[in-house]
């Protein structure tokens, strides 16, 4: 054999593999797997081959199954039931109509409140034929399901890949002009204010809200001022901020020799302390640190873990406690650490995106609904009912159907419909 006959066969082969629903459904539980690994062990998957190559592989079987079945969803729906058609239906039951009456307007009426309106066609010059299709549309459902994925797929991708993601970190009366991205610091086209932060809480002490009053100035010198809250978002120079999170701000007295400074401490951030002979960083903040001494546990009231290092010497760590500042003393030489006795304050921490994908996932979202819409809740379904004259005066019926899918919802509504037409077209 050639090797002309065996490439079509290759294509064949491979191109069955791109459109297989196996291969769909393993894809879809490969990435489940996946997402819930990440979730709970190690998040730094989904930016690895073993993630991105399940999803490439994924986007291309969505767009092979839309490139194989797609036309032929459309010729499908741009074929209307034909009267042909219709005829060609299996029989589902057969009625009689009294000569009383408009046996037409009856059966219109039995099917209208069914079915729905249908079209009304004679055959033989005497006989009377009803048909309409339902869910004629339902072809089309699968596709623009698959088409939807590939939009939120691609509008995640570009986010991810072209968009802007980074955080901000503010002290009440700070002013930034850049935000921390895992790059490296990253300026911003403009100015940002934290004018004032507020936190409430609920009896238990867990937080109930919190928001930020931001100041932002452009590069013209124009101001806005605007609120932050929690799911309330606020957009400028075509960032969007979202309130994040908060963290304390610890009141700390540094001694070394006889230079002292009293700083305000955020948790989690270097500051440089003593016109630059030190630096520091709260790690951690206990509002009742408990601690085992004299071999039972004891409560030492408020601590901060503390890091702190001279130029040229490794950092250390300490508790610095508030109610025995004398602690921290023994530990910390030649610092000295002292919890000052102010209440705490708070900083605000702001997410900055910029996702130049977010219209294509909007759109994602809004062909899914139409999709999962046509696909479950439109199942396809074909009607006629055929009325011809009896000899001895009336008509008789016959109803023809047929569905492909759904045949118990099918053969509900057959009855019914029979029931209607029996009983001459009633509502």
């Amino acid at each position: 054999m050639s090797a002309d006959q065996l490439h079509p066969a290759w294509l064949g082969r491979l191109w069955g593999f791109l459109t297989s629903v196996r291969l769909t459904i393993f894809l879809l539980l490969a990435l489940s797997w996946l997402s819930i690994l990440g979730t709970i062990r190690y998040d730094g998957i989904y930016y690895t081959v073993w993630f991105l190559a399940p999803l490439a592989l994924f986007a291309l079987n969505l767009s092979a199954c839309l490139v194989k079945g797609l036309p032929q969803a459309v010729a499908r729906v741009r074929r209307p039931l034909t009267l042909a058609d219709a005829l060609a239906l299996p029989e589902r039951g057969k009625f009689t109509v009294s000569g009383a009456g408009n046996p037409e307007t009856r059966v219109a009426a039995a099917m209208r409140a069914e079915l729905g309106r249908g079209l009304r066609q004679e055959r033989g010059g005497e006989e009377l034929v009803f048909f309409l299709e339902r869910g004629r549309w339902r072809p089309l459902g699968p596709y623009l399901v698959h088409l939807s994925l590939l939009f939120i797929l691609a509008g995640g991708l570009i986010g991810k890949y072209l968009g802007l993601e980074g955080r901000v970190s503010l002290m009440p009366g700070e002013m930034v002009r850049a935000m921390h991205t895992p790059a490296g610091e990253n300026p911003l086209p403009f100015q940002l204010r934290l004018e004032r932060f507020q936190v409430w809480y609920y009896a238990d002490g867990t937080p109930r809200e919190f928001r930020s009053d931001l100041t932002f100035t452009g590069e013209d010198g124009r101001t806005e001022q605007v609120v932050c809250r929690v799911n309330e978002p606020v957009t400028f120079g075509g960032l969007t901020f979202y309130q994040s999170s908060y963290g304390q701000i610890v009141p700390l007295r540094v001694t070394l020799g006889q230079d002292a400074q009293e700083v305000e401490a955020p948790l989690g951030r270097v500051m440089s302390v003593l016109g630059g002979k030190g630096k520091i960083k709260v790690l951690a903040y206990e509002p009742n640190l408990v601690m085992p001494m004299g071999g039972k546990p004891q409560a030492l009231g408020p601590a901060v873990r503390l890091a702190y290092l001279r130029e040229g010497e490794h950092a250390r760590a300490v508790w610095v406690l508030k109610n025995f500042p004398q602690v921290s003393a023994r530990q910390s030489e030649p610092y000295l650490f002292e919890f000052l006795d102010k209440s705490l304050g708070y900083f605000s921490v702001l997410q900055v995106k910029w996702d130049p994908g977010v219209w294509w996932v909007y759109v994602g979202f809004l062909l899914l609904l139409p999709g999962f819409f046509l696909a479950f809740a439109r199942p396809p379904q074909r009607w006629a009912v055929v009325l011809a004259p009896r000899p001895g005066g009336g008509w008789q019926g016959r109803l023809l159907g047929a569905a492909p899918r759904a045949r118990e919802a099918f053969q509900a509504r057959q009855e019914r419909l029979l029931s209607r037409l029996t009983a001459g077209g009633g509502a």
